[in-house]
């Protein structure tokens, strides 16, 4: 066929081109490479490579920017907004205890849901009743038994605070016959053995002043505190042995010493139902031993602060009582004398009823 065009598919110039070659490609018979041409081609295939990787790494940089600054701010502001302040703790007094610190109110709202439904009402630091803790409360109407079952009311003359000179709470009593705590009913069985032992001070010059009795009616059964007429003036620790309320049927143990004034004492009065003995201790230390025919026993509750004698309430009694304790024993003397070394508390025998303790 004749007239073709170089690709041998029609005539030239017939509606197409005449062959080109692709530039830095020699026409054919040409007897060398166009090298030039050939570099600047892969030049410009070079620059246009780079350009596309330098756009695709920033645009890389950038996204990864954003969804850092996206959760970053997420994290602070949340979604009702920018964060407050973390709350420092609210310091709450504790009725019988130092200053504890506990989380407010809007701390405890951060807590997990599980977390503060878990918790008791009373223990919830963000509790209507927690919040309420900081302000003053009311005085207290009794005195709490250590063992839960003996609560004493208090009279309206009878405060529960802290005295000069001694850690912990205690009564505080000025010698007025409202001036008193006073259990439901009787503690002490004095058919049997028991203990009766508190600390006390002192601070009228004169009177008689009963610590701790039990009874009502018109006699107390037994009665711890301090004797006192014309230039007799000593601790006692007292029981009445029988029905009828005379003063010749009381049997009386002393101290070998004044009953002083202005000064921490503990006074510890035993019955022992075996030996038929009273023993009063001051301080830990043996005073001295009566012998009894035993002890009257009244259906009377127990008294701090007063006593009854002949149908009639009397010897309040004037300055602070704390450490408070009966057991259903007679304590030897080696755990009075750890009663006393221990501050009052702790005899190593476990109490039967306890007030004002630490």
């Amino acid at each position: 066929m004749s007239g073709g065009g170089p690709d041998g598919t029609g005539p030239a110039g017939a509606g197409r081109p005449a062959y080109l070659p692709p530039v830095g490609i020699a026409p054919p018979g040409s007897p060398t490479p166009d090298w030039a041409a050939l570099a600047e081609s892969n030049e410009r295939r070079q620059r246009r490579r780079r350009l596309l990787i330098t756009g695709g790494t920033v645009a890389g940089v950038l996204a990864v920017a954003g969804i850092v600054t996206t959760a970053v701010l997420l994290r602070q502001d949340g979604p009702q907004g920018p964060r407050a302040a973390e709350p420092t703790p609210a310091a709450t007094l504790a009725v019988d205890g130092p200053p504890s610190a506990v989380p407010s109110a809007s701390a405890a709202s951060s807590a997990p849901p599980s977390a503060s439904a878990s918790a008791s009402p009373s223990a919830a630091s963000g509790s209507p009743a927690a919040s309420r803790s900081a302000a003053p409360s009311a005085a207290p109407t009794r005195l709490d038994d250590l063992r839960g079952a003996r609560p004493a009311a208090l009279g309206p003359g009878a405060a529960v605070g802290t005295a000069p000179g001694h850690t912990g709470p205690a009564l505080l009593l000025h010698g007025s016959a409202d001036g008193w705590a006073q259990t439901s009913a009787a503690v002490v069985d004095t058919s049997k053995s028991f203990t009766v032992s508190a600390v006390v001070r002192n601070d009228a010059a004169t009177g008689a002043r009963a610590v701790v009795s039990q009874g009502t009616g018109s006699y107390y059964s037994f009665y711890l505190g301090r004797d006192y007429w014309g230039s007799h003036n000593q601790w006692v620790f007292k029981v009445q042995t029988a029905a009828g309320g005379e003063d010749s049927t009381s049997r009386q143990a002393f101290s070998t010493g004044q009953a002083t004034t202005g000064q921490w004492v503990m006074l510890t009065g035993v019955y022992d139902a075996g030996s038929k003995q009273i023993r009063l201790y001051v301080n830990g230390a043996p005073a001295q031993t009566t012998s009894v025919s035993g002890i009257w026993q009244t259906t009377g509750p127990l008294q701090i602060g007063r006593t009854r004698w002949k149908n009639t309430w009397t010897d309040p009694w004037d300055g602070a009582l704390t450490n408070v304790q009966t057991w259903s024993q007679a304590l030897p003397a080696e755990r009075v004398a750890q009663l006393w070394r221990s501050g009052g508390t702790a005899a190593g025998a476990q109490p039967a009823a306890g007030w004002l303790l630490p």
